[in-house]
């Protein structure tokens, strides 16, 4: 198994994601071919409060000037993969300024302004081929 698959499994990514009503092999596509895990430099987090189900995988503090961090939820129905940025895209849906503290979302997240993108498509971004 996988450095990335394995780390899914620990944190209960993988559970949550079909939790959300996604295929997990949909949204990783191609864990068993990997040679290098495109996430080491990120932390994944699972959080369920407020009616919120949330997959979170951040970048560590000192790459997140040039990684998206990704998040899949669940609010009210509807699943959303969201990718936000420290940067401004090009398009861009919303900005979010990340409470100082909060039961949600990442700690490594807080007190900053992020750029989100509402993607419509729910594979994660960096193991799109």
């Amino acid at each position: 198994m996988h450095e990335l698959a394995r780390i899914l499994r620990a944190q209960d990514v993988d559970v949550t994601i079909k939790r959300l009503g996604l295929d997990v092999d949909a949204i990783f596509p191609g864990l068993d071919t990997l040679v290098e895990n495109p996430y080491r430099f990120h932390t994944w987090l699972v959080k369920e409060n407020h009616g919120f189900l949330v997959v979170n995988a951040i970048p560590k503090e000192d790459d997140q000037d040039h990684l998206f961090w990704e998040e899949w939820y669940r609010y009210q129905g509807e699943v959303h993969h969201h990718l936000l940025s420290l940067w401004k895209p090009y398009l861009h849906h919303e900005v979010f300024t990340a409470p100082a503290s909060d039961d949600i979302h990442p700690p490594q997240s807080f007190g900053k302004v992020w750029y989100v993108v509402e993607d419509p498509d729910m594979r994660s971004l960096l193991l799109r081929r």
